[in-house]
């Protein structure tokens, strides 16, 4: 993952919300919130991601 890639790009800045949102809302930034935190930014993006996705292609069946 070099400076460049968007996928580290994208890492880097969900990491960086996840700081933020462990120290502003729980107050520590102790390496186990943030991953938490992270983990659950991670599953939102990817959520969001798949109902995008899934929109976009319309319904899978007709009734």
């Amino acid at each position: 993952m070099g400076i460049g890639d968007p996928a580290a790009q994208a890492t880097r800045a969900l990491l960086q919300l996840a700081r933020d949102i462990a120290v502003g809302v729980l107050g520590s930034a102790e390496e186990g919130t943030v991953r938490e935190v992270f983990a659950r930014l991670c599953y939102e993006a990817d959520a969001r991601a798949t109902s995008t996705e899934m929109d976009a292609g319309g319904p899978a069946t007709l009734h």
